[in-house]
């Protein structure tokens, strides 16, 4: 089970996403050239700022609000995106059925399916983003990844000793 979820984890933080199917709207449209979405914001202000400290197993985690729900997440640096577990994708209110899983991550131990969404709005305190990429992982998956999708709109993220701090 520990492999199983370390598997998951190395896949999401690593993959590349391959959808299978027609490029989304915000693609299709700039190629028949309409306006592009906007550029993403950075998250907060530049001013706030929140502290994490370093759990016993070595990792960073935080209670995110995730459109509004509030998520227990993995703080993954390594990780490309943010990676929610079925279980908060709903609690977040993300709709989804089996043949939603269009995109693949491939693992050590194989492809994980996956469901490419984006988010509202996520924040962990003041640091917060709005309209961030992010998947529905098909798979068991037992805690939701932070991953770069977020945390390179955070303007600075600092590790030191047991803290991280995000800006």
């Amino acid at each position: 089970m520990k492999f199983a979820l370390w598997a998951v984890v190395a896949a999401v933080g690593i993959a590349t996403i391959m959808p299978h199917g027609p490029p989304s709207a915000p693609v299709a449209a700039v190629q028949r050239g309409e306006v592009a979405p906007p550029v993403a914001q950075l998250a907060g202000n530049g001013l706030a700022e929140v502290t994490l400290t370093r759990a016993p197993d070595g990792h960073f985690y935080a209670d995110a609000l995730i459109n509004g729900a509030t998520i227990h997440v993995l703080v993954d640096t390594g990780a490309s995106t943010v990676a929610l577990t079925r279980a908060d994708a709903q609690a977040a209110g993300i709709q989804f059925s089996g043949g939603d899983f269009t995109a693949t991550a491939q693992t050590a131990g194989g492809a994980v399916a996956l469901k490419p969404i984006t988010l509202d709005r996520v924040g962990i305190g003041a640091v917060e983003a709005r309209n961030v990429d992010a998947v529905v992982v098909k798979s068991t998956l037992s805690v939701s990844l932070l991953g770069q999708s977020w945390l390179r709109r955070v303007g600075n993220v600092q590790i030191a000793g047991d803290r991280m701090v995000l800006r």
